[in-house]
């Protein structure tokens, strides 16, 4: 249970295309945000008065504003704030929000809270991939996502680049959930089980894949395609709660494969099998930006 006025922390994924973990530590006074638990986006919590015209004389509307980015090596760097806003009562409760800040990503990576989930099924109801997450009680997104992806277009981010057998992988998912795409909004439990509470149904804990897409294939160049997208986003997966230490362990032995999305993500690694594995990703890392810019680094 959280006390009156202490700060909520908790974390959400960042699903389909599975983008890892986001971080949040939220207030009375606002919010926290970071991807990669290095840099904090703030965002304070502001009154916006009534509204605009007679419509909305009697609306009380709130909001977030972006009051900067903070960071323990860097220190606060303040946004512009709008003309509109009063910048020091924004200045005092700003500095209230790093104070928090700055104490609470001691405890970082927070516990995951979206355990409302929205999961792809196969022909035979079996969760396949997962589309969506959500907090227990949040709005669902509207419309809801029918497709599952792994990857971002284009060339993807500089947190996990595009899978080069993006289509393929999703291809042969889309063929495999069917013509008639059959999802349900299940409720995960404490012991990993899921309640699809529309049905009054529960689906053990070992139905779901760990790694948010099924292992599960029938040919050997379908797992062999679907376990090259494992090993290409395992910087990204490992920031994942909940594994068994093996999987974690095969994850770790892929860090390599795409080592240049991992210093975005270690850092919210709730375990670390074999530290030298990561060691070696993350010398192979700082080789590579060595060898692509002179030393530089994104």
């Amino acid at each position: 249970m959280i006390a009156p006025g202490e700060p909520r922390c908790y974390a959400i994924r960042r699903v389909n295309p599975f983008l890892g973990v986001m971080q949040i530590i939220e207030t009375d006074q606002g919010r926290a945000l970071s991807s990669n638990g290095l840099v904090w986006d703030l965002q304070v919590h502001i009154s916006l008065g009534g509204g605009w015209g007679s419509l909305n004389q009697d609306r009380n509307n709130s909001g977030f504003c972006r009051y900067g980015l903070w960071s323990a090596d860097e220190g606060l760097v303040k946004r512009p704030l709008a003309p509109d806003f009063d910048d020091a009562e924004l200045t005092r409760t700003g500095d209230e929000l790093v104070s928090i800040v700055s104490q609470a990503v001691a405890d970082i990576p927070f516990n995951l809270a979206d355990s409302l989930e929205l999961w792809l099924l196969d022909a035979e109801g079996a969760p396949l991939a997962l589309l969506d997450s959500r907090l227990p009680g949040s709005a669902k997104p509207s419309p809801e996502p029918r497709r599952w992806h792994c990857s971002l277009s284009g060339e993807g981010l500089a947190s996990q680049r595009r899978y080069p057998q993006a289509a393929p992988v999703e291809s042969l998912v889309k063929q495999r959930a069917g013509f008639n795409i059959h999802k349900h909004w299940v409720e995960r439990q404490t012991d990993g089980s899921g309640l699809i509470r529309e049905h009054a149904q529960t689906l053990a804990a070992e139905e779901f894949p760990a790694l948010l897409l099924s292992r599960h294939w029938p040919k050997a160049e379908q797992r062999e395609l679907v376990e090259g997208y494992f090993a290409w986003v395992a910087p990204t997966l490992l920031t994942l709660q909940g594994l068994e230490q093996a999987q974690r362990a095969w994850l770790e032995r892929q860090l390599h494969v795409q080592a240049q999305s991992l210093e975005h993500h270690w850092r919210l690694y709730p375990e670390v099998i074999d530290p030298l594995q990561l060691k070696a990703a993350r010398v192979q890392l700082r080789l590579q930006q060595s060898l692509a810019g002179g030393g530089s680094h994104e």
